[in-house]
């Protein structure tokens, strides 16, 4: 393994452990800021790189949010999302996966493959910012 080998290997890792970090579906630029003290800081060309490349091989995933930039998430098995229309965090919903909605949506000659529903709403932290 050659010095740059080991960079890139250390950077890639350093992007994933900055993903599970965040832990809120960040975009390639939240990542990127998280690295930006680190002693494997990749440039931002190599973050949106190492995260383009991962949700194109299925090991994270790729989120696309109404009026969103493009979130990840290290999480690949189908589920649902809350989304605070307030400061902009996204968990992930209780709610579980139904798969039969793709049957169910199906016609017309169409075959779903899967979906996506997002739950936009107000967070508990906002709310209670709203009391005060």
């Amino acid at each position: 393994m050659t010095k740059n080998d080991k960079r890139r290997t250390n950077q890639k890792n350093a992007i994933r452990e900055a993903l599970f970090r965040l832990d809120n579906h960040p975009t390639a630029s939240m990542v990127a800021e998280e690295l930006s003290g680190d002693v494997h800081k990749a440039s931002r060309a190599t973050v949106f790189r190492v995260l383009a490349d991962a949700a194109d091989e299925g090991r994270i995933s790729r989120l696309q949010l109404l009026g969103e930039d493009i979130r990840y998430d290290y999480k690949t098995e189908p589920h649902y999302h809350l989304h605070c229309v307030r400061c902009g965090r996204i968990w992930d919903s209780p709610l579980p996966y139904d798969l039969a909605l793709n049957s169910a949506a199906s016609g017309n000659g169409f075959f779903v493959q899967n979906h996506l529903i997002e739950f936009r709403g107000v967070c508990a932290e906002c709310r209670d910012k709203e009391d005060h």
